[in-house]
């Protein structure tokens, strides 16, 4: 048996980088709320297509009346990404699920590290917002093939000088080569939580 779906409205979508927007959902029922969240939690979205796609939550767990997804045009779509991309607008009502976390952060850590590569980042982000309200030591070592393709770059920057949060940008075509995570990382000490979302590379490398 299927969990049961909620209903959410298109009510924002933002272009956040090259080739990746943000959908910000609010639900399409008035007087109902959404179901809370914790960062590193993920919603699936039920397509008009027929296909579901899961996607990381990255506004503030705070947030009590709205989600909001980051969504990557994938050169590699299977029907996904390119919907959301191409067919998915404002005013529209769809399914999603309640969300779902598969990638707890520890909030009482001593230190965390956090390591973004790419749209790998729409998770960390939440996270580094939790870190940051919560008034834990929080790093953040963010990776992309260029600036260009780095989302979120302006509104964590402005969080990061806030908040004073040391922040390593790593931009491929700028530094010559991807990062070198061992370099990275190096000279964490023991106790530090060290969290990573972003390709298949970064996550090997990690």
């Amino acid at each position: 048996m299927s969990a049961p779906t909620l209903k959410a409205l298109v009510h924002t979508m933002r272009h956040e980088a090259d080739g990746i927007v943000s959908v910000e959902f609010r639900p399409a029922t008035a007087g109902v709320s959404f179901p809370a969240f914790a960062a590193g939690s993920h919603i699936d979205l039920h397509l008009a297509n027929g296909l579901v796609r899961s996607y990381s939550l990255c506004n503030p767990c705070s947030d009590s009346g709205r989600y909001v997804v980051g969504v990557l045009n994938d050169r590699a779509s299977r029907g996904g990404s390119k919907f959301v991309h191409q067919q998915l607008r404002v005013g529209q009502v769809i399914d999603i699920s309640a969300p779902r976390n598969n990638f707890e952060l520890h909030e009482d850590a001593p230190r965390s590290v956090l390591v973004a590569g790419g749209i790998g980042v729409t998770p960390i982000f939440c996270m580094l917002q939790r870190l940051v309200a919560l008034g834990r030591p929080v790093e953040l070592v963010y990776c992309a093939r260029t600036r260009k393709e780095a989302a979120f770059v302006e509104p964590i920057t402005a969080l990061a000088a806030e908040a004073k949060v040391p922040v390593t940008w790593h931009f491929d075509d700028e530094q010559g080569g991807p990062p070198k995570l061992a370099q990275l990382l190096e000279g964490r000490g023991a106790d530090s939580h060290f969290y990573c979302c972003g390709p298949t590379p970064m996550l090997d490398a990690f």
